[in-house]
Order: C-alpha cells, then sequence, then structure tokens
C-alpha cells in the first residue's frame, strides 16, 4: 500500500520543483530583459553634432571621417542644411525660408555611440570636447531620456533583483521541503542500512542520483515552457528577438536546468545527513 504513496510524493517533489524553476527562470528573462531593453535603447541614442555653415560640404566629410574615429562612436551620418530644411517643412508645416529670405538651418552629423558611452556623464563630457572645436556651433542631445531610462531601468534592476533574492530563498525553503517529505518516509530504511554497516555514501547516492534526475527533468520541463510562452510572444511582437536574443535563451535554460539539480541534490544531501545522524528512537518523533 506504500507504493502509490511515494509516487505521489515523488509527483509532487517533480511538480513543486517544476513550477518553481519555471518561476525563477522567468524572472531570470525579466532581469535580462531589462538590461537587454536598456542596452537597445542606449545603441539607437544619437548626439548632432551641428556644423558651422561656413564650411564646405568637404571640409564636413573630413570632418566626420575624424569624428567616426573616436573610440566611442559606431558611425555617424552627414544631414545637410537642405535635408534639414525640408524635414523641417513637414513638421512645421511651413517653410521657414518664405519668412526669413535664407535657410536658417547649418548641416550635421549625427553621431551613434557605443552603449558604454550612451550615458549622461559620457557624453556631457563628449559634448565639451566637442565644443572646444571652432567648427561645431552646437551639439545636440536628448539628456532628459537619457537620464529617465537609465534611472528607470536600474531602478527595474535593484527591483528585480531584490525579488529574485528572495524567491531563491522561498524556492529553496519549498523544494527542500519537498525533498525531505519524500526521503522522511525511507528514514527508518536509512536506520537500518545504517545499523548493517553501510557508509553514510553509499546510503546518500541513491537518494542524490535519485534527486538529480528530479531536478534535471523539472529544468527541461521548465525550460520547455518557458520556450513555448517566449515563442507565443515573438508571433505577437517579433520584435521580442532583439530584446531577448537566442544567447539570452540559453543562459537562462542552462541557468534553470543548473539551478535545479544543485537546488535537489543540495536537498537530498543534507536531508539524507539529518536522518542518518538521528538515534533509531528519536525517528518514531518525527
Amino acid at each position: 500500500m506504500s507504493k502509490p504513496k511515494i509516487k505521489i510524493q515523488t509527483l509532487s517533489v517533480y511538480i513543486s520543483t517544476t513550477l518553481v524553476l519555471l518561476l525563477l527562470g522567468a524572472m531570470c528573462a525579466l532581469l535580462l530583459s531589462a538590461n537587454s531593453l536598456s542596452e537597445h535603447i542606449r545603441r539607437n541614442m544619437t548626439m548632432s553634432v551641428v556644423v558651422s555653415g561656413k564650411m564646405s560640404k568637404q571640409d564636413i566629410l573630413k570632418f566626420q571621417q575624424r569624428l567616426e574615429k573616436l573610440p566611442c562612436v559606431i558611425s555617424s551620418k552627414y544631414i545637410s542644411s537642405e535635408k534639414i530644411l525640408e524635414e523641417q517643412k513637414i513638421e512645421l508645416g511651413t517653410d521657414p525660408v518664405e519668412f526669413l529670405g535664407y535657410n536658417p538651418y547649418d548641416p550635421s552629423i549625427d553621431l551613434t555611440l557605443k552603449s558604454d558611452y550612451a550615458r549622461p556623464d559620457s557624453m556631457a563630457l563628449l559634448e565639451k570636447q566637442l565644443l572646444k572645436d571652432e567648427r561645431v556651433t552646437q551639439v545636440v542631445y536628448h539628456r532628459e531620456i537619457i537620464e529617465s531610462v537609465n534611472d528607470n531601468i536600474r531602478k527595474i534592476a535593484v527591483a528585480l533583483l531584490a525579488f529574485m533574492a528572495v524567491l531563491t530563498i522561498i524556492s529553496w525553503s519549498l523544494i527542500g521541503n519537498a525533498v525531505r517529505l519524500s526521503i522522511y518516509s525511507k528514514r527508518f530504511l536509512l536506520h537500518t542500512m545504517k545499523l548493517v554497516g553501510a557508509t553514510w555514501e553509499f546510503i546518500r547516492r541513491p537518494f542524490i542520483m535519485h534527486n538529480l534526475r528530479i531536478g534535471l527533468f523539472s529544468g527541461i520541463v521548465a525550460d520547455i515552457l518557458l520556450g513555448g510562452v517566449f515563442y507565443l510572444l515573438l508571433q505577437e511582437e517579433p520584435a521580442m528577438i532583439t530584446i531577448l536574443p537566442p544567447t539570452s535563451l540559453v543562459i537562462i535554460g542552462s541557468a534553470v536546468i543548473l539551478f535545479g539539480i544543485l537546488m535537489t541534490v543540495t536537498c537530498a544531501y543534507l536531508s539524507v545527513t539529518r536522518f542518518l545522524r538521528m538515534r533509531g528512537n528519536d525517528l518514531y518523533f518525527l
């Protein structure tokens, strides 16, 4: 009559471990998504370097090549004063030349910066250096947006890390209790094996291997479920692949499996050791 009970206990360990790993994997995905989103936004931040309208196009292009050699610049784009005027006509709904009699806009060079440099302090330092050049009349970038993005991403990351730390402690407790209950029914068998001279390592081995399989299987199932959810999200929003690329998914999947194995094996080791240290009479009062 005890066999079905053992199967139910084992099944409960599988289910509880899978659910815990699924939740942890989802939190890891959110954390990596926040970091990837921050990187994506910073990679698309541009700085417009407005140059003197007295410069010839050839001189501006030479200056552009010099700017491209800066270690913080990924690429650059020359925008003529005529193109800026056309864009302003569309945005303003009127032609400034009709009122002023001339094109008031100077040409500019848009710089795309590396994500490590797309930060308020780095961009302010770069602005200061550029303005020292007499050919540069103005440097334009969205300081408020950059500061807001960095602050919000930082707050989200801290909140997620704190929540993951709490979740890890709760997960350890839940999986530990589930594993401990599955071993509890065999506590007298452990004591009997100890009495007949079996070493503690010999007694622990089958329990550790059994729970290793539980951790591995639960991690794989959790990864499959997470992959299914991501696939559905990708069907609705293809841009998700840029926020959570395949490399991040591999990292999450590997972390979930490793964490599942570590949790179940550690809990099994500690639980078996606890029962082995107890005297036979004490086993009746648990």
